[in-house]
């Protein structure tokens, strides 16, 4: 029997765990004569709190005796039994037949989250929102790893080991600490001489020893000083040499099982360094970079969803994510206040619910979905289509658009939503709204092709209004990659765009996510191959030990570490660019659900001039193991449904079985 789990109004451990992680982002600024201070950075969207109270019940029918044991995370609770109300602490024991059991409490500086102890009035997901609150009837928040009455869900839990440098130099008049990899967690310095100093850290050598310019810093004093949680490789301690330092590096215990070798080793190395980028940037929601923003964003949430479902396969943290992101009514900005990051929002509810078939979490996050499609219309053009607000931040990649009047790339993610909510309608049994969601798709699609296809040019131009006729690859890799246009215009786009040197390349590993796997869509393998080797392969041969937020290969140097007019702004450990550990296991290894949450599902391995390949996906009930060496594929799966394809035949797969095949 499961154990009963710590539950709380939907949403409000992650309203309120958004709301610290959101609200402890540090810089560093230099003073007048040149006294360096680590300071708060304000986060630019509004942070919302969770809900103070809270109202949760349960009704159902016990065929013997039951004790109960109650507990609350605030002394202002009551669980009420058939009427009857017993405070925190209290034991109670039912009889035989039908009960209803309500859950009570208020607590002003966090939330109230309760758990009680019994068999069948344990507390779990089958609680529901109670009272005339307006979520009533949906579902009690709770995670799976809150799951004993000790447990605090006010602490997010964390797993600690200590790590000590791999090398220390004494260098520039101090002491230079080097841990050997990118790192997260509370720095300890001893053996400090008393003075108050400023400690600079770097994700490089180069801004650990800029101690004028670097991000991150300390303001130590005393013989021994603990810092916050931070990331960092690089400590440099000035005017000090006999200073030591240690860390407690602090990280989320998500299991790999997901597997993937071949026998092109810095494929393999550059498998390993995305897992443990990913491992930095899986805390209480997928954050976007572990040193300097260390918040959710939507855009780079979209893609680590993706890489999570090949990787470790958690739904808990997939959830958090979606609602961090999400936040309380009213709407009054998009998500992270760009439109783009809204629109794959949506798309996410939709990728979580197909790999996972979890259609509870989509009965309950539904009606947000909705709320947030209200917002969106009520910011649509006379014709229906997405065109830029002056509050609202446009992004799509950084890269330059004409953005005169709706874009082709925003308006092709506003359709995708659409598609999206259509099919999370269709889920939920709304045919209405799964009628209409799936018409204004289909017409936002025609109006596309119909206004932004420049025949003489033969691709998707990103204005139609401006005159100016320009191409980028963004809307061409989305017409692509979400099938919207035809197969002749996918092959003119292919020639005149994605082979095209002159229409500007991608430096992000972002949307290189986007171009790679619209070019394995359509069977290109060889360019994912290329690019792996050329792009992540030589951010790994420059010293990469986790993927930069940003990648050009042109650039020199330090050259590579400045961004957003910072020296060292760039991130050098960003979860958006682990997109390979997602691409092979969908396209190398081939594994795919083919219906929600793999109750079917193809193994389509493919030769990508790897040599023999081998590796696990994992799924919501089970492994698939897959290798391949170009002609003789071996799948074991722990689930049915499954069917391997070699080239025009086609096997089943059996549960627990080993299956053999050769083209």
């Amino acid at each position: 029997m499961e154990k009963a789990k710590w539950i709380w109004h939907p949403g409000s451990f992650e309203l309120y765990h958004s709301m610290l992680l959101h609200n402890r982002r540090t810089t560093t600024r230099t003073y007048e004569g040149g006294e360096r201070k680590s300071v708060y950075y304000y986060p630019m969207w509004r942070i919302d709190s969770p809900q103070k109270n809270a109202i949760l019940e349960k009704t159902a029918e016990i065929s013997e005796p039951e004790e109960l044991e109650f507990y609350a995370n605030t002394k202002t609770a009551n669980m009420v039994v058939d009427g009857k109300a017993y405070p925190v602490g209290s034991c109670v024991r039912l009889e035989a037949g039908k009960h209803t059991v309500c859950l009570q409490g208020f607590k002003a500086d966090s939330f109230p989250a309760f758990y009680v102890k019994g068999r069948v009035f344990k507390t779990d997901r089958t609680y529901i929102v109670g009272g005339s609150d307006d979520k009533r009837g949906r579902h009690a928040g709770y995670s799976e790893y809150y799951t004993e009455p000790c447990d605090n869900p006010e602490i997010f839990k964390f797993l600690y080991k200590k790590m000590y440098p791999v090398s220390k130099k004494e260098i520039n008049g101090g002491v230079l600490f080097d841990f050997g990899k990118e790192v997260f967690g509370k720095i300890t310095l001893n053996n400090l001489d008393g003075r108050e100093r400023f400690v600079a850290l770097g994700e490089s050598m180069e801004e650990a020893l800029d101690v004028l310019e670097c991000q991150l810093g300390l303001n130590t004093s005393g013989t021994s000083f603990t810092s916050e949680p931070v990331a960092f490789r690089y400590i440099f301690v000035p005017e000090l040499k006999g200073a030591s330092a240690e860390l407690d590096f602090e990280y989320l215990p998500l299991e790999n099982k997901g597997e993937f070798k071949c026998e092109d080793e810095l494929v393999n190395k550059l498998w390993d360094v995305c897992a443990y980028t990913m491992l930095l940037n899986s805390r209480e929601g997928f954050f976007d970079g572990i040193k300097r923003d260390r918040w959710v964003w939507s855009g780079d949430a979209y893609q680590t969803n993706l890489v999570n479902y090949y990787l470790s396969n958690d739904s808990d943290i997939v959830r958090r994510t979606i609602r961090i992101l999400r936040g309380k009514d009213p709407i009054t900005k998009h998500i992270n206040t760009i439109s783009d990051y809204t629109f794959l929002w949506i798309n996410s509810i939709w990728d979580y619910y197909f790999y996972s078939g979890d259609s509870d979490f989509i009965n309950d996050i539904y009606p947000e979905i909705i709320d947030m499609l209200g917002f969106i219309e009520g910011r649509l053009d006379a014709d229906g289509m997405y065109e830029r607000k002056p509050d609202d931040w446009v992004f799509i990649d950084w890269s330059t658009f004409d953005e005169a009047g709706p874009i082709c790339a925003e308006n092709m993610l506003l359709a995708r939503a659409y598609e999206s909510i259509s099919n999370c309608a269709k889920v939920v049994g709304d045919k209405k709204m799964e009628k209409y969601a799936y018409e204004r798709h289909a017409r936002i699609v025609d109006d596309i092709n119909q206004l932004y296809w420049d025949k003489e040019k033969g691709a998707f131009i990103d204005s139609y209004k401006s005159g100016k006729r320009n191409v980028t690859r963004h809307a061409n890799i989305f017409a692509i990659l979400f099938d919207y246009t035809d197969k002749q215009r996918q092959e003119s786009i292919i020639k005149n765009v994605i082979f095209n040197d002159e229409v500007t390349k991608i430096t992000t590993p972002y949307f290189e996510f986007y171009e790679l796997d619209a070019m394995c869509k359509i069977g290109n393998y060889k360019y994912m191959t290329d690019m792996l080797n050329s792009y992540w392969g030589e951010m790994l041969r420059l010293g990469a030990t986790t993927i930069w937020e940003e990648f050009d290969p042109t650039k020199k140097g330090i050259e590579h570490y400045e961004m957003y007019g910072g020296k060292y702004e760039k991130s050098l450990c960003h979860a958006w660019g682990a997109s390979p550990i997602y691409l092979l296991g969908k396209y190398a290894l081939g594994v795919m659900p083919t219906g929600a949450g793999y109750k079917t599902y193809e193994v389509a391995p493919k030769d990508m001039g790897l040599g023999k390949i081998s590796g696990t996906v994992p799924t919501k009930n089970g492994n698939v193991f897959v290798s391949f060496d170009g002609k003789t594929a071996e799948v074991v799966s722990e689930i049915d449904g499954g069917t391997l394809i070699l080239g025009d035949k086609k096997y089943p797969i059996v549960k627990g079985e080993r299956l053999i095949a050769t083209i």
